[in-house]
C-alpha cells in the first residue's frame, strides 16, 4: 500500500492505494475510512497532485466507484 499523508487538507487525513487490488483508501480527519474498488492508478496519481483533495474525492471517487466503509 503506498500512503499519502495530507496535513495541508481540511477534510483528508491520508489516503493509500493497493496496486494488487486497485483499492483507493480514505482516511478522514473528522473519522471514517472508506476503501472504494476498481480504482485505477492513474486517479490516485490525480488524486495525489490535486490542490484539494477533500474536492477531488467529492468529485472523482464519491459516487463513482462501489466502496465500504472499514
Amino acid at each position: 500500500m503506498i500512503w499519502v499523508e495530507t496535513p495541508e487538507s481540511s477534510n483528508v487525513l491520508r489516503f493509500g492505494y493497493s496496486e494488487e487490488d486497485h483499492i483507493l483508501t480514505v482516511e478522514f480527519k473528522k473519522g471514517g475510512r472508506y476503501n472504494y474498488y476498481d480504482v485505477p492508478r492513474n486517479t490516485f496519481d490525480q488524486m495525489r497532485l490535486a490542490p484539494s483533495k477533500g474536492q477531488f474525492h467529492a468529485r472523482q471517487i464519491k459516487g463513482v466507484y462501489r466502496y465500504a466503509r472499514t
